[in-house]
């Protein structure tokens, strides 16, 4: 906001427009601020769920990894992702992306020709795989959401501790002039009117 205004009747109309616009706003802000901290919260919950989901796979996957090294099998060529279906939802202004499945692709397994736990390792590849997307997915959403909680709250402290209260003392400042140059227009109507009084009993 200028720190000259125009002291006059249109400005200060113009002002208490501009007070009312951002005493309207500052109540979306907060709550927006109270809405994208749960979204956090739910996000870092899932985001703290499948660390522990990956790492509970990692300490499966050591018990076998003796076993494993005996194979000329390399399980990485065996299975592939085909395809990650995701979708997307808008919450308190932020899109974020959702997993919704995941399709593996599986190549060159004889069944009757490999171990049987091939078949174990390969679905703890595909819980891994599954999970480490999920992962992603919900660590982008969480940049997301902080980057507009941020946001949000720079709005709301803006408004809270500028706008307003700068709105406020120039509205202030406006009608205390105002009220000056009536009282002083009063004062020498009243003065002017005295001069004539006087003027005409002297004629």
């Amino acid at each position: 906001m200028a720190d000259k205004i125009l002291m006059n009747k249109n400005t200060l109309a113009a002002l208490k427009v501009e007070l009312k616009g951002y005493r309207t706003a500052l109540p979306v802000f907060e709550m927006k601020e109270q809405q994208l901290k749960e979204v956090i919260t739910s996000i870092e919950t899932a985001v703290d769920r499948l660390q522990e989901a990956i790492e509970s796979t990692n300490r499966e996957v050591r018990q076998w990894s003796a076993v494993m090294a005996e194979s000329t099998l390399d399980l990485g060529n065996l299975i592939s992702v085909r395809e990650l279906k995701t979708k997307t939802r808008e919450i308190a202004g932020v899109i974020i992306e959702q997993f919704r499945s995941i399709d593996f692709v599986e190549s060159g397994i004889d069944y009757f020709e490999t171990p049987l736990w091939v078949d174990a390792a390969l679905e703890a590849i595909k819980d891994q795989t599954t999970n480490q997307e999920m992962l992603k997915l919900e660590l982008k959403n969480l940049e997301s959401v902080r980057e507009e909680l941020a946001e949000a709250r720079r709005m709301k402290n803006a408004l809270k501790e500028v706008f307003i209260p700068e709105t406020q003392h120039n509205i202030r400042k406006i009608e205390i002039y105002l009220g000056d140059v009536e009282r002083l227009a009063i004062g020498c109507a009243k003065l002017v009117k005295k001069k004539k009084q006087v003027k005409s009993k002297i004629v």
